[in-house]
């Protein structure tokens, strides 16, 4: 068997590179190359290879790039604007060549980190930071502030380009729906031509060469479609912005300055090192194209902020405290959505601990319950730079990101180890936090950044090679436009909690758990991101695991807010109706000891909380007449015990329910122990529960429990039972489906 040689892989794919874009080349020295662009862009937003809508595999924006860069210096060259389909398909296949053979090299070159070699082979790819409307309001709510600065010094306001830029989109689904009966009608009369001739006895050459050309009635469809667009539609796809559907219309100063700053055309192309970064196509009469909104919008902003930065004095003054203002007022918002406004707290300060004498501040804290959050809003920038391989950039941004925001959290954590008693007080309002050390049992640190970071923020464990977070303690991370999606979806506190806690924990995990900030957010809602939650069948032995599609849901709900989706995507939590009753009645009680009790539930596997509210809602009145009824289940390192009665006081119940507890724990070498009691009162309704505690500690060997538990007798079943039989506990369940892990 032949060696695998990476080698001559990457430069076979590079030679096959260089053949695709020469054939490209030769094919628009014979026909008009803006057309060509126009066409190629119009079938790729429009179709895919299949004939669907839309972009199955999402490269198509990256090959739409990569035929701007070869068509625009060929603009010119050719007259030819009709262009068939026989012309126009091989380019498809050859721009894969080409991105194909981009994304391998990049993989293989420069010896780079291994993180920043896969953020620079995603940047392949990948467009857009965020959707298309949360950048725009970016723009809009942030440098549209300074819409007169930006107008004096680049003869456009960011308002205006964001006018210019949302009216495109409108106006090309306005073209395409008013060309959809055209389109159609074409495509049926090729297949009718198809079904026609197929059917006939005897076919002369053109009838079967036609027949030949396209061998399925599907195939001739899709032709007809693309035939339109080629000949016809793809001449209307330009865009001349004086004439757009805008009010006041955009004037020759501004169409001039929007071209300037973010188009590429014949006169300019040269000069542009990344075609990423310059989202619109010109053409030789002024007219532009797109291929991507989403970075279209990112690179706007990216633009805008360059030309603020050249004017030192405005940029720190003004803009960038504007900026971090706005990031903080926007996160407060969102710990509003989830957590009561009464538990969020502003830019607080408090005594350092690292300095005599001297306060230090925080942007956001909030105080729920026995949590704390300690949240930092950094509104740094992340270079496109830092993200195509300058590794020296990506490790500052995301120390300024990332980092230093963590570190602010480390200095509030030693200021509570090092009190008894904690006081914080908001700037603006005079408002305190205050509460004893003793009652936070768990500080989550928070970095809430401005611009999405490429993944970064969930793979904050593979930045050792970057010589960061070394001592393996992290952050939970999250850029703005991600959380405000995750406050979209029907969020308890509790429940966003522990999707920091498991965020935080799948960095320390020996798999590998891999996706985006919205995929692993909806898979966590699906599963918890519990391994125990996933449906692998019998295979479990698994390093790495990436999540991808999970998110479409909320493609969906931002289609719903734009008009174009009918329904509303219900994001929620996913638990079975009767486990949701655990959560509800812990609400009931609205105490510190409940809300922990909850987060720690949610840590517990579908099968499990199933099992202890079926045990709940079936525990069986006849046996609590005699005392007590305990049911112990295990899972991982933790146990959790019921305990029922019928004729015992509640404060009897209490007391067995503490002895219990401390018992179990020990028996099963666990380190947390959640206790849950049922008293039934006969005048009473019953609730699926009355009381919980919850205790963890390390397990450390007893004696005085030994000689306990060796003390208590075993279970003394007087009857062999079926698996198939019910239960002797009296839950009504066969045995096998209730106790018989547990007796066994």
């Amino acid at each position: 068997m032949e060696e695998f040689n990476l080698k001559k892989v990457i430069t076979d794919l590079n030679n096959k590179k260089l053949a695709a874009i020469q054939s490209i080349e030769a094919t628009l020295d014979t026909v008009c190359a803006e057309t060509m662009l126009s066409l190629q862009i119009a079938q790729l937003l429009t179709t895919t290879e299949n004939g669907n809508i839309g972009d199955t595999y999402g490269t198509h924006p990256a090959m739409i790039e990569r035929l701007a860069e070869i068509a625009i210096p060929k603009f010119g060259v050719s007259p030819n604007k009709q262009i068939s389909m026989f012309q126009s398909n091989p380019v498809y296949s050859l721009l894969q060549d080409i991105l194909h053979a981009d994304m391998i090299s990049t993989r293989q070159s420069d010896d780079l980190p291994s993180i920043s070699e896969d953020i620079k082979h995603s940047s392949e790819v990948i467009r857009g930071n965020a959707y298309p409307e949360q950048t725009a309001a970016k723009i809009r709510q942030i440098q549209g502030k300074f819409d007169s600065w930006f107008e004096a010094r680049v003869g456009i306001s960011p308002n205006r380009v964001v006018d210019i830029t949302s009216a495109l989109v409108p106006r090309i689904e306005e073209l395409y729906s008013n060309e959809m009966d055209h389109i159609r009608k074409n495509a049926e009369s090729y297949q009718n031509q198809f079904i026609e001739y197929k059917n006939q006895a005897t076919r002369g050459k053109e009838e079967q060469d036609f027949i030949d050309s396209l061998q399925s009635e599907e195939a001739a469809y899709i032709y007809g479609c693309v035939e339109y667009i080629n000949l016809e539609m793809c001449h209307k796809w330009p865009a001349e912005l004086t004439e757009l559907a805008l009010l006041p219309v955009v004037t020759i100063k501004e169409a001039d300055a929007f071209k300037g700053l973010f188009a590429v055309g014949k006169h300019n192309i040269s000069q542009v090192e990344h075609i990423q970064r310059k989202p619109f196509y010109q053409l030789l009469d002024g007219r532009l194209l797109f291929g991507d909104i989403s970075n279209a919008y990112d690179v706007i902003f990216d633009e805008l902020e360059a030309i603020a930065k050249k004017d030192n004095k405005f940029f720190s003054n003004q803009y960038q405290k504007y900026k971090s203002k706005w990031l903080e007022l926007r996160a407060y918002e969102h710990l509003c959505q989830i957590f009561p406004k009464s538990d969020v707290y502003q830019s607080l300060c408090y005594p350092d601990p690292d300095k005599i004498n001297a306060e230090a501040e925080m942007d956001l804290a909030v105080k729920w319950g026995p949590f704390l959050l300690v949240v930092e809003a950094k509104s740094k920038q992340f270079r496109f730079e830092g993200r195509v391989g300058d590794v020296g950039r990506l490790r500052t941004d995301i120390i300024k990101n990332i980092q230093d925001g963590f570190e602010q959290s480390l200095r509030v954590k030693r200021y509570i180890a090092s009190s008894n008693e904690c006081h914080f007080k908001e700037k603006k309002t005079g408002n305190l936090l205050s509460f004893k050390s003793e009652d936070v049992k768990k500080i989550f640190p928070i970095s809430i950044t401005f611009n999405h970071l490429a993944d970064i923020a969930t793979r904050l464990h593979q930045l050792g090679d970057l010589k960061l977070f070394t001592n393996k303690d992290y952050p939970f991370s999250i850029c703005e436009s991600d959380f405000e999606l995750l406050t979209k979806a029907k969020l308890t506190p509790d429940v966003f909690l522990h999707y920091i806690q498991r965020r935080i924990e799948l960095f320390s995990d020996k798999r590998e758990w891999m996706g985006d900030e919205i995929d692993l957010f909806s898979a966590y809602l699906d599963t918890r991101l519990l391994f125990d939650n996933l449906a692998f069948g019998e295979e479990k032995d698994f390093t790495t695991m990436y999540f991808s599609g999970y998110s479409d849901q909320y493609d969906e709900l931002m289609a719903f807010e734009r008009g174009e989706y009918q329904t509303k995507p219900n994001i929620t939590l996913n638990l079975l109706s009767d486990t949701k009753q655990l959560f509800e009645t812990l609400k009931d009680y609205d105490s510190d000891s409940a809300r922990w009790i909850a987060f720690s539930l949610l840590a517990l596997s579908d099968s499990l909380l199933n099992k202890i509210t079926q045990a709940l809602l079936n525990i069986g009145l006849d046996s609590l007449n005699s005392g007590f009824r305990t049911m112990t289940f295990v899972e991982n390192d933790t146990v959790v015990v019921l305990v029922g009665t019928k004729i015992h006081s509640f404060d009897d119940l209490r007391s067995h329910m503490a002895n219990k507890a401390l018992l179990e724990k020990y028996r099963y070498k666990a380190n947390k122990c959640i206790v849950i009691g049922v008293k039934y009162y006969a005048d009473n309704p019953i609730k699926l529960f009355n009381t919980a505690d919850y205790i963890e500690f390390k397990w450390v060997h007893d004696e005085n429990i030994e000689q306990v538990l060796a003390s208590i007798p075993k279970a003394n079943i007087t009857k062999k039972i079926g698996r198939n039989e019910i239960c002797f506990c009296g839950s009504g369940r066969k045995f096998k489906k209730c106790c018989i892990n547990r007796i066994q």
